[in-house]
């Protein structure tokens, strides 16, 4: 199989454009890999190559093969997921080792009640069924308007993998860091993000995160 020089692609319904040789950058790597030419790589209806990951985490790695430039802070952590996940062992060597724990204690000091809602995660997570769990966090009085049609979650309401956080209105950006603070303690316990939520495109009151259990 051929590549252009220039490739289209469609990240998750994210649509980029890039070069044959930003994605081939660094030879081991699982994109370059894929953009070899050795194995076929799915289209979708207007011959974009797919990739099933979130585009907006993914722009970040593409700026990296691009430019080396680094994640900002809010979303690091998903980026070296990504990191591992594409092989891109580069990205993550340019991260200082304790760079998530800096971050971790940021969020930390913006959440004094972390603990006790970091409790309640961990009393639910015996309860779960299913080996992938939604935690939506929301505030006591949360608008309508959560995004049902642009996000998975909300597709079974009420069902036992879902584990439901209530705050009362304290910040518009409670929710996403409260969703980052576990991410960070649960992957402690083999616990992983597997799909990012979008927050509620008007007000910020609530937030959901899908997690799987190992990898």
């Amino acid at each position: 199989m051929q590549f252009p020089t220039v490739i289209d692609l469609n990240v998750g319904g994210r649509h980029l454009t890039t070069s044959l040789s930003t994605l081939t950058k660094y030879p081991d790597s699982m994109l370059a890999t894929m953009f070899s030419g050795r194995q076929p790589v799915t289209q979708d209806k207007d011959g974009r190559y797919f990739i099933d990951v979130d585009g907006d985490v993914f722009i970040h790695v593409l700026n990296f093969l691009r430019f080396g430039k680094m994640p900002p802070p809010k979303g690091a952590s998903e980026v070296m997921e990504y990191a591992e996940y594409f092989g891109l062992q580069e990205l993550k060597a340019s991260v200082p080792e304790d760079f998530e724990q800096v971050l971790y204690g940021i969020w930390k000091k913006k959440l004094p009640d972390y603990q006790s809602q970091w409790e309640k995660v961990e009393r639910q997570l015996g309860y779960l069924s299913t080996k992938y769990f939604y935690i939506h966090v929301a505030a006591s009085s949360a608008c309508r308007n959560f995004p049902k049609t642009k996000t998975l979650f909300l597709q079974a309401p009420g069902s036992r993998n879902t584990i439901y956080i209530e705050f009362l209105d304290i910040g518009k950006t409670y929710p996403t860091v409260l969703l980052n603070l576990l991410a960070h303690d649960l992957k402690r316990m083999n616990i992983f993000t597997d799909y990012c939520e979008t927050e509620c495109e008007n007000c910020g009151c609530q937030a959901a995160m899908r997690f799987k259990i190992g990898r």
